[in-house]
């Protein structure tokens, strides 16, 4: 698809740049325009009003899906916000419009969001955003997707849980269930885990371990049920929404979907 330049002469004047990025953020602005919180790929998180985008003959706004990867060309703005010159839909599945799998594509961008910083890049976050959400267009089971950036995220953010060791003692765990505490950060080994701990079965802590890994390639060949999904996802929302200094939305209205 050939790319598509909005022709305002004012906007020449500007300094421009162009990069890739994610949709992750749309705000309706005005009677015509909209804001949108693009992750970029080597400018970071940035904000950018793409005017008259709303009306029916904008040539902007097919190529500015909600989670989608597009190539822009921005102008610099006089304030916080850049100017979307021109933009173009990169190759590629699209998301498609169910419930669940937006509910999750918002967890993604929610997270990735997170992460970053304004205009602030940080190393493999563009690149991991574009590859879950990738995941989630074409994967059956949404939830794989958004547990393997999750996993991801946490690393990124420094709060990846121990997973091999117990958090509290640091002796190697045994092939067997252990309890999880995201206080703790981490598995429990026998000796250190409260009686009343639930227990993690070890197919799940063994996935977990393939996700922290970054072995997409066979996490993708597993055959993963609803229970041993359940508990994958478990472990890590816990160890997210103890260290984030709030709840995360999309979070929050999964787990109503599911009433969790």
């Amino acid at each position: 698809m050939p790319a598509v330049q909005h022709g305002l002469q004012w906007r020449t004047r500007l300094a421009t740049y162009r990069d890739r990025a994610v949709v992750l953020r749309k705000l309706d602005y005005g009677e015509a325009d909209r804001i949108f919180t693009l992750l970029t790929r080597t400018h970071g998180k940035v904000g950018a009003i793409a005017k008259g985008v709303r009306r029916p003959e904008s040539k902007l706004g097919p190529s500015l899906e909600l989670y989608g990867h597009v190539d822009v060309l921005l102008a610099k703005g006089r304030g916080d916000l850049d100017v979307v010159a021109q933009v173009q839909r990169m190759p590629g599945l699209r998301i498609a419009g169910d419930v669940e799998v937006m509910s999750h594509a918002a967890l993604i961008a929610e997270l990735a969001e997170r992460v970053c910083e304004d205009r602030h890049p940080v190393d493999g976050v563009y690149e991991l955003a574009v590859m879950a959400l990738d995941e989630l267009a074409r994967e059956t089971d949404p939830r794989r997707a958004s547990a393997y950036f999750m996993m991801a995220a946490l690393d990124l953010l420094g709060y990846a849980p121990q997973l091999a060791a117990c958090a509290t003692c640091d002796r190697p765990l045994t092939a067997r269930p252990a309890a999880f505490s995201a206080e703790a950060g981490g598995f429990l080994c026998d000796q250190c885990a409260l009686p009343s701990m639930s227990l993690v079965p070890l197919a799940a802590i063994k996935v977990l371990r393939l996700m922290a890994a970054g072995d997409l390639e066979t996490y993708r060949r597993l055959k993963l049920d609803l229970a041993l999904m359940s508990s994958i996802e478990g472990v890590l929302t816990t160890q997210l929404e103890h260290h984030l200094d709030r709840r995360l939305k999309s979070l929050a209205f999964l787990h109503q979907m599911r009433g969790v």
